[in-house]
């Protein structure tokens, strides 16, 4: 049979009753420390979600970064062609600025010398350019030379073209002066007559301008040529005098 023994509690080891103030302070505790912990999980997850964030971000700058150098590595071959093109141009443009500066050279003294030969009032037209043309410096500015050229060249040729009238004095024999009607025909000749009187005369270009010979007999025929130009008479065939047996002297 079995026997059961009875012992006395050791007084040492018996369980003492519960402090509820020690409880209390202890549970206190607990949850501070879990509110703790769970404000700092809080942090964390917010850190690490701006972190993966910038993470991000610069994954983006670097996948740009690369592609910009992927692109630079495969435009290479485009950016020296494309030098090759300028280097191709920049000579182009040299050698055309060789040719018109040679061209120029050439031209422009011829165009110097004819200037002073053109009448006046085409001279007074083209005055601007003229001036351009006959300045010591042309060469410096052949862009604006060769538009100049091109205007002269222009202008003369519509005057040689047409017939004008304009007013101007004239210097006659005994240094009188008087303003007559002049009558160009082109380049080449020119006649003059006063309204009144017997006063006329024929010009031509020479090599130091325009050099002009009184001839009275031509009055009468060159006021007629005068006023059919004007409409003041009806039209009609006028005779003037027209010598190009010294002409040649004059080139």
């Amino acid at each position: 049979m079995g026997a059961i023994v009875a012992q006395d509690a050791d007084p040492a080891t018996a369980e003492k009753p519960i402090d509820p103030t020690a409880t209390r302070e202890l549970i206190r505790q607990w949850v501070q420390t879990e509110r703790l912990l769970s404000e700092e999980k809080t942090t964390w997850q917010v850190e690490k979600s701006r972190m993966q964030e910038l993470l991000d971000l610069y994954q983006k700058e670097l996948t740009l970064l690369n592609e910009e150098i992927s692109k630079a590595g495969t435009s290479a071959g485009t950016l020296d062609g494309r030098q090759e093109t300028l280097k191709k141009e920049i000579k182009e443009y040299r050698d055309a600025q060789r040719l018109l500066a040679d061209t120029l050279s050439r031209l422009l003294p011829r165009l110097q010398s004819m200037i002073p030969r053109l009448p006046q009032p085409l001279q007074d037209e083209i005055l601007a350019d003229s001036e351009l043309l006959l300045s010591p410096d042309a060469m410096e500015k052949p862009r604006d030379v060769l538009k100049s050229m091109l205007a002269v060249m222009a202008a003369s040729g519509r005057f040689n073209r047409s017939i004008s009238v304009v007013e101007e004095t004239r210097q006659l024999s005994g240094g009188k002066k008087m303003t007559v009607d002049v009558i160009y025909l082109g380049l080449a000749r020119a006649y003059y007559a006063s309204d009144a009187g017997h006063t006329a005369g024929v010009g031509k270009p020479g090599k130091e301008g325009w050099q002009w010979q009184e001839q009275a007999d031509l009055a009468k025929e060159i006021r007629r040529a005068i006023a059919v130009y004007r409409k003041d008479s009806p039209p009609q065939l006028i005779q003037l005098p027209i010598s190009l047996s010294d002409e040649s002297s004059q080139k």
